[in-house]
């Protein structure tokens, strides 16, 4: 003895019991009837109430530690180059300029940023220079970046954007830590990050982080002095066609 239930979306469902005997092959017809299918009813309910600032939404992108072990730099801007609604402009080996909304140059004045709800701007140029930002990579936990205005929770400098960078708990996060990275070429890239934490109490901890960092800038020839060198001088042979100026007077 079995229960036979068929269903089929649009349709009612069909239950009948049924008797099967050994070795015998049975042919049933079966004949759902259609029904209206009805949806659950949706209320919305405008409550007259107060909401912390705090709860309300905002378009933030996220940084997570993973994100910054998996690559090294030698700047902690350069992890912002991939997101979504950033401008990012690089300026030799060690310096960023990251912007928001637009209006982007290779001076930053507009875009909030703060490590640990503090402001990391430069207090005597107004600017934001990520290589001044005493952050080490090891020591970062997460990087949030807001999209948009956000006066209402960070201030009237926040009408770009911000970036808060949220460095790692010393008593959640113990030990040391070092890294190590660099190039094999003329720039002679070398890096070096450490951080050690100590649980010294249940209220009292301490963490120390430092960094190292050694390249060679690239050399800086104006666009002018390049397209006059980049042919030898007609009636000068010590002048070499080599893109450069060589001073060959040794003025």
């Amino acid at each position: 003895r079995y229960i036979l239930v068929c269903f089929y979306m649009g349709y009612d469902s069909y239950r009948k019991p049924i008797r099967i005997k050994p070795d015998e092959n049975y042919e049933i017809d079966i004949s759902l009837l259609p029904s209206v299918i009805e949806l659950e009813k949706t209320t919305v309910t405008a409550k007259k109430r107060q909401q912390k600032i705090t709860d309300t939404p905002a378009s933030i992108e996220i940084i997570s530690n993973r994100d910054i072990r998996r690559q090294t730099t030698t700047n902690i801007g350069s992890y912002l180059k991939g997101l979504k609604g950033v401008d990012f402009t690089s300026s030799g080996m060690n310096n960023y300029s990251i912007t928001v909304r637009g209006f982007n140059s290779s001076f930053s004045t507009r875009l909030l940023t703060l490590t640990d709800g503090r402001v990391a701007n430069i207090p005597a140029l107004r600017v934001i220079n990520y290589s001044t930002i005493s952050q080490s990579t090891d020591d970062i936990e997460k990087m949030e970046v807001v999209l948009g205005p956000t006066t209402a929770l960070y201030g009237a400098n926040a009408h770009s954007g911000v970036v808060n960078i949220i460095s790692k708990s010393p008593a959640e996060s113990e030990g040391i830590t070092m890294s190590v990275s660099g190039t094999a070429d003329e720039r002679e890239l070398r890096k070096i990050n450490a951080r050690f934490a100590k649980k010294i109490s249940t209220n009292f901890s301490v963490k120390l982080s430092a960094s190292y960092l050694h390249a060679l800038e690239w050399p800086y020839v104006s666009e002018v002095e390049h397209k006059t060198h980049s042919y030898p001088w007609v009636g000068n042979s010590s002048r070499t066609a080599d893109g450069y100026d060589n001073n060959p007077h040794n003025t």
